[in-house]
């Protein structure tokens, strides 16, 4: 009988790799669409976050969210507000993909392995956490270059900075600041995957229905929730990415920045980054729940799991003819044989 029952489990195995694949791009799509809308609000923040270094220890140019709007729209025009948006795409499409269909396969393993229908709380951060880890050190060098572009004009794109990162240390340049990037943006994606599935629950099995305000709302919620709670670790991390050997560790950087700055030098940024945060995190979900739930998808994917499926067969098909019969045109007693399990013609 326990043989019996883990046999449906193979045979919808290639139908959950199909899922993932949607998830994969679903993903992907929602994280540019996302990041693209809220790109000034980001480069604001990074800008307040790093100016300190930047500046050589000078005051302070940007002290406040729509002061800083401004005086970027002076300085550099309009269209400075994207100023490293294509180098933030190139790594955002990647990472936004990579965390849905980590966390995705990370839920379906750990319901599988304790046979539950559900992950728990303290499950789901682990999930979260291991999918912002993985998509952390996939895109990671292309958070560096956008960092850099975002805070160095001479900088003239995305091969420049590469090249130039690529002098001043070739592969470890690229990886500048990963420790505290682990640090601060697994726990991050750990608390927003986390509270945001939670959440959405406990809200579907109290009669709230899904759609793209409640998508909107969750997400929103989920976002407050998570970068409140890891905003000093990815100032640390924006500074250490930057040119020059400024701190020695995670833990330096934050005595550093305390002992000059006061505890609230940790949170420079905070009110451009909530204001990014969350529509940023509420169209993301938004955009990934709609493409995941719309028919171009489900079709799709039901399509190309046939693909797979009547490819298997035409592929054992013919090895059975090329083994049996010797005849690669298929034809046995003056039949002409198809696909595996159906017919003769």
């Amino acid at each position: 009988m326990a043989e019996t029952k883990q046999r449906p489990t193979r045979r919808t195995e290639p139908s959950k790799r199909g899922m993932r694949l949607d998830t994969l791009l679903a993903g992907g799509i929602a994280g540019g669409c996302a990041r693209t809308i809220t790109a000034p609000l980001d480069r604001v923040k990074i800008l307040m976050q790093t100016q300190r270094i930047t500046s050589g220890g000078a005051q302070d140019k940007y002290q406040g969210l729509w002061q800083s709007l401004v005086r970027v729209y002076k300085e550099d025009g309009f269209r400075s507000y994207w100023r490293g948006n294509g180098a933030n795409c190139i790594r955002v499409v990647p990472y936004s993909a990579t965390q849905f269909v980590t966390f995705d396969h990370c839920k379906t393993f750990v319901c599988d392995y304790f046979g539950q229908s559900a992950p728990t709380v303290p499950q789901r951060l682990v999930c979260g956490a291991t999918a912002g880890m993985c998509a952390s050190f996939v895109t990671h060098p292309l958070d560096v270059v956008r960092t850099r572009l975002a805070v160095q004009p001479e900088l003239k794109g995305i091969v420049h900075s590469f090249s130039t990162l690529w002098g001043e240390g070739q592969v470890a340049a690229l990886y500048k600041g990963l420790g505290p990037t682990l640090a601060s943006l697994g726990p991050f994606v750990a608390v927003n995957f986390a509270s945001y599935d939670t959440i959405k629950a406990y809200a579907f099995t109290h009669g709230v229905q899904q759609g793209p305000v409640s998508s909107l709302l969750m997400g929103a919620g989920a976002g407050i929730i998570a970068q409140t709670a890891c905003y000093p670790l990815d100032t640390i991390r924006r500074r250490m990415q930057l040119k020059g050997q400024n701190y020695n560790n995670t833990l330096h950087a934050m005595k550093t920045i305390i002992s000059k700055e006061g505890a609230l030098g940790l949170y420079k940024g905070m009110s451009a980054n909530t204001l990014k945060v969350i529509p940023n995190n509420a169209i993301r979900f938004m955009v990934f729940e709609h493409l995941k739930g719309s028919a171009w998808f489900k079709s799709s994917s039901i399509d190309r799991r046939r693909m797979r499926e009547l490819r298997r067969k035409r592929e054992w098909g013919q090895r059975w003819r090329a083994e049996h019969c010797g005849i690669p045109g298929g034809h046995v007693g003056g039949k002409q044989w198809c696909l595996v399990g159906e017919a003769t013609v």
